[in-house]
């Protein structure tokens, strides 16, 4: 379920024509206000352009959500964020939205927020999913698909290339990179269950977080930036080349899987929608040999254990899931099941991936 926002967008625009005068020192005016189609399941994004001193500059503003209205995560950065920005378009050649300002006043809109400019690209929509139809991957041949989805792997071996140690930018946002990655993200993810599933119990949760502690990869390689929800939904195309990476809300340090794992399991689980519904959906779509064979031959390491990082995928996206669901239910958008595991739209997905 998207996020249900109550703010008012050209009530917003007003506000920020005021500090946007401030920041150029001149008047300025906003029109085209609109909000995204297809995407929102967390922070709150709106469009609009600036006109000022003879400019016209389109825009995006982007954030955190009311976090009375049931945001998905207990916590938004939009330091870390700009952050993740700055650090991959000053230490690579991958194309990220250029982030004019960043306020954390929150005086001003109730939230900090970051001012980007637009780039110009097609996303693949979420909802409802690219897999049911409608979006420019319709028309693609089965060889565009592929090379689609082995680009979005090419991006992450780009990505994983940055040196941390050798960055200039600030890093403090980042989580520490000293001890276990491995043994810090399990503990991460068992804080946000706990936070998310508020009195209930989901076993199928505590089952695949002991399974993943009892089988976590012997070499994970370095601890490398990770994009977080690394897939193609945030990737802005022009056609197969990629014009612009987003969304950093779910930035972190880790080993290089944990991005990989994300994007082979995430087209699984929308396929696995298009099957359940009976649509033909795009089966050829982020295959595991395309996707490892793209990135390893952009310069991405070998990934050991690969299966131990779809499976983590997995179950960070059922944690999510309660929450998003849940949030559903506060909204009457679908009844409480009677079983909380039904929260979980895969969770026979889950329950085969850990008993295998």
């Amino acid at each position: 379920m998207p996020l249900p926002s109550k703010r008012n967008p050209e009530e917003l625009a007003r506000t920020l024509e005021a500090w946007f005068s401030k920041q150029f020192g001149h008047p300025c005016t906003i029109t085209d206000v609109g909000i995204p189609e297809g995407t929102g399941m967390s922070s709150e994004t709106l469009l609009f352009t600036i006109h000022h001193n003879g400019l016209v500059e389109p825009v995006v503003t982007r954030l955190n959500p009311d976090m009375n209205d049931w945001p998905v995560f207990p916590i938004y950065d939009m330091v870390a964020q700009a952050g993740a920005m700055r650090i991959v378009g000053n230490n690579s050649d991958l194309p990220v939205p250029n982030v004019r300002f960043l306020e954390t006043d929150t005086s001003i809109l109730g939230s900090p927020f970051l001012v980007m400019d637009r780039v110009n690209g097609r996303a693949l929509p979420d909802m409802p999913p690219y897999v049911f139809g409608g979006s420019y991957m319709d028309s693609m041949s089965v060889d565009e698909r592929r090379e689609l989805g082995r680009e979005v792997a090419r991006v992450q071996a780009r990505i994983h290339a940055i040196d941390l140690s050798k960055v200039t930018d600030d890093i403090s946002f980042l989580p520490s990179r000293d001890g276990d990655a491995i043994d810090r993200l399990l503990a991460e993810q068992r804080a946000y269950y706990d936070w998310a599933r508020g009195d209930l119990r989901l076993p199928v949760i505590e089952q695949a977080l002991a399974w993943l502690a009892a089988h976590k990869p012997a070499n994970p390689g370095p601890t490398v930036i990770n994009w977080g929800d690394a897939r193609p939904g945030n990737v802005l195309f022009d056609g197969l080349s990629p014009t612009a990476v987003l969304d950093w809300e779910m930035v972190n340090v880790g080993p290089a899987g944990i991005d990989v794992g994300w994007l082979i399991f995430m087209h699984q689980f929308f396929q696995s929608l298009a099957d359940i519904f009976e649509m033909p959906g795009f089966p050829e779509f982020c295959q595991t040999d395309d996707i490892i064979e793209a990135y390893e031959g952009a310069g991405g390491q070998h990934i050991e254990d690969l299966n131990w990082y779809i499976i983590y995928a997995s179950l960070r996206f059922a944690a999510v899931a309660i929450r998003t669901s849940l949030r559903g239910v506060a909204y009457g958008e679908r009844e409480m099941p009677d079983d909380p595991e039904d929260l979980i739209m895969h969770k026979a997905m889950l329950y085969s991936q850990i008993s295998s």
